[in-house]
């Protein structure tokens, strides 16, 4: 059994420097496992920080030996979990991705994530195995807004990568210069949301090398890139529309276990029940939103991911985000937040009109334009903060 080293991470650089410098202990000094904490900031607040301290204040003294470290997952469905993450989930994510990226083991990386997250926790890892540079940039964690203009000013000796979540890569597209600076990158990886087709087809027509990424925390990040699962990763739909994920990248469990955790062994090899639905065709995995997003409204079945789908192609609409609230009526009230970019010109009527069209009457939301949508740490929207909004139409 193998210790824990608790590190807190403050917002900035030297956060991501106190965590690169206790993962670098566990790989090469074979130290204690880390177990990394969230502090407070402009960008990670003290509800989800306390939420986080709570899941990780009754991990066990020691954990299996192989461990290496405990990553609470995001949260924004839920409560977090603690992940056991071993040092072969890192290894293997970092060796899949190279092969699946070839070359990707040569690059120094840009941390542009909150080290406390999946998605920036790979960063360091992957910067650690193969031995190359890491360069973090001054608003992770939420020390400072992002700013695509950072980036601007970094050279990196070799080829480089970085891992985005799509507001930033948005963000970078609307800076020239900064997307010239992303463009010489030999890697982009895009995730911690489902990125928007159009951000996407944007970033790859001006030469940057984007990649789309699927995964989570309980399988060490993404291991689908641009729809194919990595060499050794296997990924499947049951019947009821679940991914299900297997390999060497999916987790040793949760510090918690509960009957009801999605992890199991079938045949000698680990997989992962995600809350995720999709569709597989033999080669190509389309995760078509949540299991839990499909509600029925008036007698009818309503995905809340096309809805977003459809506000999302809109040229004004910046975010979106649909919940459905319990109605004794309907069986479910739809409620669409969304954050508009430049003049605005669409209206709350106009976004809500779209959806009926495009979805039935079913389908059509209550639009309530917010000037930003919250989010997690790690990029991701925080939809139980808009859960727990004021409710629609009153103050």
């Amino acid at each position: 059994m193998r210790g824990l080293q608790f590190v807190d991470v403050p917002p900035g650089i030297e956060g991501a420097g106190a965590l690169q410098a206790a993962l670098r202990q566990r790989f090469l000094d074979d130290g204690a496992a880390v177990v990394p904490l969230p502090t407070v900031s402009r960008h990670v607040t003290t509800a989800y920080v306390d939420s986080v301290r709570r899941a990780l204040s009754t991990l066990p003294a020691e954990v299996p030996d192989d461990v290496a470290a405990v990553l609470p997952t995001s949260g924004s469905t839920g409560r977090p979990r603690g992940v056991l993450l071993t040092r072969a989930n890192l290894e293997q994510s970092a060796a899949l991705a190279d092969l699946a990226r070839p070359g990707l083991a040569q690059c120094s990386w840009i941390l542009a994530l909150p080290a406390t997250s999946i998605g920036g926790l790979n960063v360091i890892a992957r910067s650690l195995l193969s031995g190359t540079d890491l360069t973090a940039l001054p608003s992770i964690g939420g020390a400072l807004p992002f700013d695509p203009a950072d980036l601007i000013g970094l050279i990196a000796s070799g080829p480089m990568a970085v891992s985005l979540v799509p507001g930033q890569l948005r963000a970078i597209l609307d800076n020239d210069d900064a997307t010239r600076w992303l463009a010489a990158a030999h890697t982009v990886l895009v995730g911690g949301a489902a990125a928007p087709e159009d951000v996407m087809s944007r970033a790859r027509a001006v030469g940057i090398a984007a990649v789309s990424t699927y995964g989570m925390t309980e399988t060490t990040g993404g291991c689908v890139f641009d729809g194919i699962p990595f060499p050794g990763v296997t990924t499947g739909v049951r019947d009821d529309g679940r991914i299900s994920i297997s390999g060497p990248v999916v987790a040793a469990g949760y510090a918690d276990p509960e009957p009801t955790d999605g992890f199991a062994v079938e045949d000698g090899d680990h997989r992962f029940l995600t809350s995720d639905v999709g569709a597989w065709d033999g080669e190509r995995l389309t995760v078509l939103g949540r299991a839990d997003d499909i509600v029925t409204v008036h007698g009818v079945n309503v995905a809340l991911g096309e809805i977003e789908r459809i506000l999302r192609a809109v040229v004004d609409v910046h975010e979106a985000a649909v919940v459905a609230l319990p109605d004794a009526t309907s069986g479910h009230r739809l409620v669409a937040y969304v954050a508009l970019d430049g003049e605005q010109s669409a209206t709350s009527t106009d976004l809500a009109n779209l959806v009926r069209t495009q979805l039935g009457g079913a389908a059509r939301p209550e639009v309530i334009v917010l000037d930003a949508l919250p989010h997690l740490p790690n990029g991701k929207i925080d939809r139980l903060a808009l859960r727990s909004a004021r409710e629609p139409g009153k103050g």
